[in-house]
């Protein structure tokens, strides 16, 4: 065979592969737009887009195909939103076993959110285009716990033209802030010293349909070098576009001693080295501040060393709330200890981003009345007029009280509860609704026949005084808690006189621990060991008090 015969024959195969790999390269442009049913308009919000033909993720972004998964370094540097119709938020890890470095190692093998099915998914703006192949894709869509997710395929064919839209309308199944009750996050890590971060966050808590994201600034034991640095605290640093808000916050002091949170503050509060671990220094500065409120972080899983340094800290009265629900995990055994002593802790909920997957996935709903503001949804949260959830609605009344109420009774007399739990099938089937109380379980109504929405009313006995709160599961381990009403009986206590004795000796059975750990040191922190000679005395004199009650 001479040459220019092979250079023929050469030229011939490379124009056969050219024209295929042109074939295969057919795409069309298609415009994606998500849109609210309620306003008819474009919306920001959460997706997935896969194709289904090798499961590959792809994003508007350049077209890109997902490769790796952002990374909590993203967060501290900071993202920059771009008004670009195609910018692409990060790419949030949803499920699978995590190293912190992409979502807490918290939640084991447990899905973010229990109703999202895909690995993954990123903020879009709601009207973007992209170039898709022939073929069957799937793209799922997440608006926040009171929309429907979306989850659909759809083909596109070589037959297509050039260019087309695909419309995908998100539906409500439920309108809480038309009953009054607005969602927020109490735990969101992201800096806000330039513009495009918090254009960034407000189209983030947009996409998620959450209406206050608490930012807060991170300190750290070893040196006073703050991570996620915030532009400011007082209320002229707050920014809210429509019913969406961000406001600054602290997560500080965070040591083996457990982290705690400062929302609706002025200016950061931190004690310098040696009193960094005196937490009760920090709450009392925290609440000499108008309307700050005080939190302690990651309650819902043990972590941070609880109950190592709770139980302490809890006895200065001076902790407001706890993050009950987190990392898709919720901790009503210690909740209800710490009721059970008399304590009074709202339930809050925190997505702790970028540790959480994503912003509001478990999400404090507090009730605000007919209008939103978040000095209102602030108040309400100091009030205990919440309800955590990543999923379905509930609404707890006492006599027509909200949760967070104190009642005051006399015994023999009645309270009328009602509790209603809602949720959609696409969120989480309802499996039951309990009300609980310092007895136990007070009564409890199963949904044999799978409905939506299940109400439970009686009329509840009240012989001592007690708290009392409820929750509602779902058969895909979606949760919705509050914060218990107190009834207070004839002027005495809400303690569990027969439990109190025994959560008590656990008390002080960890404390006794941290002591002996303390006093092993070259050279024990005098101040840690006041303080917990101080909540020693606490638990004394409260169990002193407890038998002379039980004794009567």
């Amino acid at each position: 065979m001479n040459l220019n015969i092979l250079l023929s024959l050469v030229l011939l195969l490379l124009n056969a592969f050219t024209s295929v790999a042109q074939k295969s390269e057919v795409t069309s442009e298609v415009t994606i737009r998500i849109i609210d049913s309620c306003s008819a308009k474009i919306t920001p919000a959460m997706i997935c887009l896969t194709n289904l033909k090798d499961s590959s993720v792809h994003t508007p972004m350049l077209n890109s195909i997902v490769g790796a998964i952002s990374k909590t370094s993203d967060f501290y540097k900071g993202i920059e939103f771009s008004k670009d119709r195609n910018w692409t938020g990060p790419i949030r890890k949803m499920s699978g076993t995590g190293n912190n470095n992409d979502r807490s190692f918290v939640y084991g093998s447990l899905a973010s959110l229990p109703y999202w099915k895909d690995p993954v998914m990123y903020q879009v703006s709601g009207d973007f285009t992209i170039q898709l192949t022939p073929g069957k894709w799937h793209i799922s869509i997440e608006h926040g716990n009171e929309y429907i997710p979306v989850d659909e395929e759809f083909i596109i064919t070589d037959k297509d033209p050039p260019a087309l839209t695909k419309s995908f309308i998100l539906k409500r199944w439920i309108n809480l802030p038309l009953r009054g009750w607005y969602s927020g996050d109490v735990h969101v890590h992201h800096p806000t010293t330039n513009p495009a971060f918090k254009d960034f966050l407000l189209e983030y808590a947009a996409a998620e349909n959450v209406h206050l994201a608490n930012i807060l600034e991170m300190g750290h034991h070893s040196d006073a070098n703050n991570d996620f640095k915030q532009e400011g605290f007082d209320e002229k640093f707050r920014i809210c576009r429509g019913d969406i808000c961000l406001a600054s916050g602290q997560e500080d002091p965070r040591s083996e001693f457990g982290h705690i949170i400062g929302l609706n503050i002025n200016h950061l509060v931190r004690e310098p080295d040696p009193g960094y671990n005196y937490y009760d220094l920090v709450f009392k500065k925290l609440h000499q501040q108008s309307g700050a409120l005080v939190g302690y972080a990651h309650f819902s899983w043990n972590g941070c060393d609880l109950p190592r340094g709770f139980p302490w800290y809890v006895t200065t009265g001076e902790i407001d709330f706890v993050e009950l629900l987190q990392f898709a995990r919720i901790n009503t055994l210690d909740y209800y200890d710490y009721l059970d002593l008399g304590f009074r802790l709202t339930a809050a909920a925190g997505s702790d981003i970028p540790w959480g997957s994503t912003m509001g996935e478990v999400r404090t709903f507090v009730y605000t009345g007919n209008e939103f503001s978040a000095n209102r949804w602030f108040d309400g949260l100091k009030a205990g007029n919440t309800f955590v959830s990543n999923g379905p609605a509930l609404f707890l009344e006492a006599d027509g009280q909200l949760p967070g109420t104190e009642l005051i009774k006399t015994n023999g007399s009645v309270s009328k509860l009602k509790v209603k739990a809602i949720s959609n099938p696409s969120i989480g089937i309802i499996s039951k609704v309990a009300i609980y109380n310092s007895d136990g379980l007070v009564a409890e109504q199963l949904n044999s026949e799978k409905q939506d929405s299940i109400v439970l009313e009686i009329d509840h006995p009240l012989l001592h005084s007690q708290w009392l709160t409820a929750a509602v599961f779902c058969e895909n381990n979606a949760v919705a808690h509050t914060t218990p009403v107190y009834f207070i009986v004839d002027n005495q206590p809400t303690w569990n006189i027969k439990r109190a004795p025994s959560i008590i000796a656990k008390q002080e059975q960890s404390i006794a621990k941290t002591e002996m750990e303390e006093r092993a040191k070259p050279t024990p922190d005098k101040g840690i060991l006041t303080r917990l000679d101080n909540a020693h005395e606490f638990y004394k004199n409260l169990l002193l008090h407890i038998n002379q009650e039980f004794s009567k």
